[in-house]
């Protein structure tokens, strides 16, 4: 009778205080629950998870070498591959690789990437492009796998799951482990050419390749101001990976693995070499140091000056691969963008007025959009917040999809860049153009459900 006395003289205020108090305790039960399920399904992460996952996407690592601390051998399977001629060796066919640790930075540029993929494979001329591969290195499959045909390798750095310094020194160690399945699996490469993308590229058109039966015509790459295997300053470490007696260091070309279109039989060759001198470089202190963020670039250009792999690394607007505004002022004759530098966009007082980053899309509530009935919740939020929720319950909670990249304002010929230099027309219609097709892709796709990202987790 006491607490009944008690209710029935609560104020409308207590009570709304009550029933959110209710919802706030019912919701975090809801997360509980959805982390147990969670974390049985990532346990069950060898377990195959929906159908476009690639079959053989559980490969098991070769027998580890003493070489380095890290443990990474040289595969013989790739060889094999190469031996039995197993995958197709004639035409002008392109088989698409990308590389991704799963993160939500990742994961966000892959579905815009992927969708702009989509598009061009339907364009005129994008009967070339056969097929698509997501090779992720984590220790479970991601909320990506039922949008993105996806091999799953077993990473070398299972904390970059969630966070790790340098993630992509996982990849060459990735890339040696689906060449290991195509040897047990061969219809896991479906052209004789093979094209290496990073997630943060932008398809505007197909990629023209010419027969790869042709050996006149060599592979592509693009030429990156910013390696230089010739810097005084990094010879040291460069000549022990390239002995003086392998040559000049001008033989090692200035590029990296992404983008670059190679005959499959040039990959098995690369991949090893690429694999023992990233895990060089990551044992060596000096090697890391003076190699930076770009050092797996480095380790996969010496690997290609060692077997002798000549690359065409024409510099843009002639580049057939990328180009990166803000620094190229139009697509040129490339097939995708590439957009690694943020745009700034400032007024002639020099106060910003637009600006796009990709760094800024780094959080899981970039890949994935709240609807408004449960946004409004500001308890929801206050949660989400303060209890540090998992991302992966985010993503199995709630439909998923990328928000639209906002456009850039009308053009004004004072617009200036944040390095001062004049926004020409043409630019701005060219990052417009970009950000257009961008966003077709995102409206192209389809949102992710709370039940196949469940079945991803």
């Amino acid at each position: 009778m006491r607490t009944r006395l008690h209710i029935r003289h609560l104020g409308i205020a207590q009570l709304t205080t009550l029933a959110v108090v209710g919802v706030g305790l019912g919701l975090i039960a809801g997360f509980m629950f959805m982390s147990v399920v969670d974390t049985l399904l990532q346990r069950r992460a060898g377990y195959p998870v929906q159908d476009r996952q690639l079959p053989g996407s559980e490969p098991s690592l070769t027998e580890p070498s003493d070489a380095n601390k890290f443990g990474i051998s040289a595969s013989n399977a790739g060889l094999a591959i190469a031996s039995s001629g197993a995958y197709p060796r004639g035409g002008s066919s392109i088989h698409t690789l990308c590389t991704s640790n799963g993160s939500p930075y990742l994961n966000y540029q892959t579905r815009i990437m992927y969708g702009t993929y989509i598009m061009v494979q339907a364009a005129t001329g994008g009967t070339q492009h056969v097929a698509f591969t997501r090779i992720l290195h984590r220790t479970g499959p991601d909320n990506l796998m039922t949008e993105v045909p996806t091999f799953r390798a077993e990473p070398l750095t299972p904390a970059c799951d969630t966070w790790c310094d340098f993630p992509v020194s996982d990849r060459p160690n990735a890339v040696r482990q689906f060449f290991d399945a195509a040897a047990r699996q061969p219809s896991l490469i479906q052209a004789p050419w093979l094209l290496m993308i990073e997630t943060d590229y932008v398809w505007m058109k197909p990629l023209q390749a010419p027969p790869a039966e042709d050996r006149s015509a060599a592979s592509l790459a693009f030429p990156f101001g910013y390696i230089d295997p010739g810097y005084p300053a990094i010879e040291g470490v460069m000549r022990k990976m390239y002995p003086v007696e392998k040559g000049p260091l001008s033989d090692v070309p200035g590029s990296g693995p992404a983008p670059t279109l190679m005959r499959v039989d040039e990959w098995i060759k690369v991949t090893p070499e690429w694999e023992r001198l990233t895990a060089h470089i990551e044992a060596d202190p000096k090697s890391k140091e003076q190699l930076g963020w770009v050092r797996e670039m480095y380790a996969f250009s010496v690997a290609i000056a060692l077997q002798g792999i000549k690359l065409d690394l024409a510099q843009p607007p002639l580049n057939p691969l990328i180009t990166q505004p803000p620094a190229d002022a139009n697509l040129g004759q490339a097939a995708m963008f590439h957009y690694t530098w943020g745009t700034v966009f400032q007024n002639s007082s020099g106060a910003k007025i637009w600006e796009f980053d990709k760094r800024v899309y780094t959080d899981q509530s970039m890949v994935i959009s709240t609807p408004p009935s449960l946004i409004r919740v500001s308890l929801v939020v206050i949660i989400i917040t303060h209890i540090r929720i998992k991302p992966s319950l985010i993503t199995a909670s709630f439909l998923l999809q990328p928000p639209a990249v906002s456009l850039p304002p009308p053009y004004d010929p004072q617009y200036k860049l944040q390095d001062g230099k004049p926004v020409t027309q043409e630019l701005y219609d060219t990052l417009t153009a970009m950000f257009k097709q961008m966003n077709d892709a995102i409206n192209s796709l389809s949102p992710l459900t709370p039940a196949n990202t469940a079945s991803a987790a």
